[in-house]
């Protein structure tokens, strides 16, 4: 399953977790450890989404957003490739 859902967030770059678990068919809780493992591997970061206007209909599940990272990337400041 883990590299089933790293596939699919890398397709799709930003995913929640109440999306994870619709598509995987499991609950969050099943979803979150691999989550976790992803980002200590460096490959996943949590986004913190600016908050909507406060309703609170939506779950908080909805809310969680994972972003995969892309690593390979060298920023223009970076003096550890030269």
């Amino acid at each position: 399953m883990l590299l089933q859902l790293q596939d699919y967030i890398q397709k799709r770059q930003v995913v929640s977790l109440a999306e994870l678990a619709t598509h995987f068919h499991t609950s969050p809780a099943v979803i979150e450890p691999i989550l976790r493992q992803l980002i200590r591997k460096g490959r996943l970061q949590k986004v913190t989404p600016s908050r909507c206007g406060g309703c609170h209909q939506c779950g908080s599940h909805t809310l969680e957003l994972y972003e995969w990272r892309t690593n390979h990337a060298i920023h223009s400041n970076d003096q550890s490739a030269q």
